[in-house]
């Protein structure tokens, strides 16, 4: 797995668990619907307050995550859903403060620069 997939899919899996959130919240009664919509939402705006503040978007993520979990916890998908928002929250909120390494080509990769020519060099598994 290389450096952009480790960064990616904990923020997609968070996606997709902030729009089961929204989703429960849109067929829930009662207070549990404002808990599911607000906490999908909210969700989703830890991921974006992530790239400045840290603290910030670990309390969105709880705040997002935990009443729906509480409301319902006779419940098994939503406390599932919540542990699941916040272990891979705390991935995605660690990987958007991480600076991104520098990538490089290989020329086994086939990735060779045009000479000044204009005419293309073959990389080296080409013959």
């Amino acid at each position: 797995m290389n450096d952009t997939y480790r960064r990616i899919w904990p923020t997609a899996l968070v996606v997709v668990v902030a729009v089961l959130y929204v989703w429960i919240g849109a067929v829930a009664p009662g207070w549990d619907r404002l808990f599911g919509i607000a906490g999908g939402l909210l969700l989703l705006g830890a991921l974006v307050v992530a790239q400045r503040s840290v603290p910030a978007a670990m309390t969105l993520l709880a705040v997002g995550a935990l009443p729906l979990a509480i409301s319902t916890w006779w419940s098994i998908a939503t406390p599932v859903l919540a542990v699941l928002a916040l272990l891979l929250g705390w991935f995605a909120i660690r990987n958007a403060r991480q600076p991104r390494r520098a990538t490089t080509s290989s020329p086994d990769q086939g990735h060779r620069p045009e000479p000044a020519t204009g005419h293309r060099v073959p990389a080296r598994h080409e013959s």
